[in-house]
């Protein structure tokens, strides 16, 4: 949805959190697990930049999009528990809209391609934006919604065989999409979420053996699918493990990362106990983009492009330690309770961190949030032994 619908479904779902009981039952949930203070500090923390932005100050416009962080993790933790009963139809909802989403972006694709006979138009940004999305954010989408389905098909419960071959076609539609979207990142992560998943499956069901052979397909199919998918070739053959240096790096994503840590590591630096602030820090950023002759980044107003970083730019070391004690602390929730879902999603969501700043792209930090707290409150426990 657009950002001020997006908003709209957000404000109405908090209000519904908080209204359906008494107000002394919601302060009374809040006591009993404060994972949400961790956001909510992280929010504050960042408005009181304010006082020593590096910019003089921010507008009301710059922090708006970290909103969600102060409302939506106490919503999730004042929710009514049935809620878990109706998480697996909130994924089966969000698999079905993505699974259209590509539906309709390749119906668009093919429809341009009559016109145009450019195959481009099937990958990367060419497709993703048939829907307005980002290629990275759609990949992303595509991934959770395997992950769900993974841990739905066959470590959930027992489906009939008819369910077994419709989840089965999802999947492999999903990660046809992920081939063709051809963020180089989620191929990988991908691929380690499949081999992973589908290994330690088969170690505890039995079949450990089988799971290899099945393992080796994907790994094949992967392989086979960036040897003939033209553009997906094209991409990862232009990538190489070097300093970005001019515009004939320009489809070179880890020369462009590469630079982009080291400018921001280079501010970092100067001001690393209580960083630029939200609008210095983007200020300061691009100003150092143009110095150092990168127009593709001030062009594309790019962040730094990991999400550490970004928050030890704005938000200083503070920052940058909530940051971590969220991650860290779902993470270990996910562990100690057999919470899978919550497990899969805070994995996918740190390694996200490592290549993208997820916290200042509306698309991915509702999504990370949202997913996250109502997994970490919420989620199944794991009805086999996994662990």
């Amino acid at each position: 949805m657009k950002n001020q619908w997006n908003s709209v479904a957000i404000i109405l779902f908090v209000a519904a959190c908080f209204f359906q009981q008494p107000f002394s039952v919601s302060f009374r949930q809040l006591k009993q697990s404060r994972f949400w203070l961790i956001p909510v500090i992280y929010f504050v923390w960042l408005a009181f930049s304010h006082f020593w932005d590096a910019s003089g100050g921010y507008r009301l416009r710059d922090i708006e999009r970290y909103l969600i962080l102060f409302f939506v993790p106490p919503a999730m933790a004042v929710a009514p528990d049935d809620l878990k009963a109706y998480i697996n139809k909130a994924c089966i909802a969000f698999i079905t809209v993505t699974v259209v989403v590509c539906m309709i972006s390749l119906f668009k694709s093919w429809q341009e391609y009559q016109v145009t006979h450019d195959y481009r138009v099937f990958y990367y940004q060419y497709l993703g934006e048939q829907s307005g999305l980002n290629a990275i954010f759609l990949s992303n989408y595509c991934l959770a919604s395997i992950s769900w389905l993974l841990y739905y098909g066959f470590i959930d419960k027992r489906h009939k065989a008819l369910e077994y071959v419709l989840i089965c076609v999802t999947i492999i539609f999903l990660l046809m999409m992920i081939f063709l979207l051809s963020s180089k990142l989620l191929i990988f992560l991908t691929l380690l979420v499949m081999t992973l998943f589908i290994l330690v499956l088969g170690y505890v069901k039995g079949f450990f053996v089988r799971s290899l052979i099945i393992t080796s397909l994907v790994i094949v199919s992967g392989v086979i699918a960036i040897t003939q998918l033209s553009y997906l070739k094209w991409r990862i053959t232009s990538t190489e493990l070097k300093m970005y240096r001019g515009k004939e790096d320009n489809q070179n994503g880890i020369a462009i990362r590469l630079y982009m840590w080291k400018a921001v590591s280079g501010l970092i630096k100067e001001r690393p106990l209580i960083g630029y602030g939200i609008k210095g820090g983007r200020l300061e950023t691009l100003a150092k983009y143009k110095r150092d002759g990168f127009e593709m980044g001030v062009q594309g107003d790019y962040h730094a492009h990991n999400q550490y970083l970004e928050s030890w730019l704005m938000a200083g070391i503070p920052g940058v330690i909530l940051l971590l004690s969220m991650m860290f602390s779902a993470f270990w929730k996910g562990i100690k309770s057999k919470n899978f879902l919550l497990l899969l999603m805070v994995v996918h969501f740190m390694a996200q961190c490592v290549f993208e700043s997820t916290f200042e792209v509306q698309h991915e930090l509702v999504f990370y949030i949202f997913f996250i707290f109502l997994f970490y409150y919420h989620g199944p426990r794991i009805r086999n032994t996994l662990f």
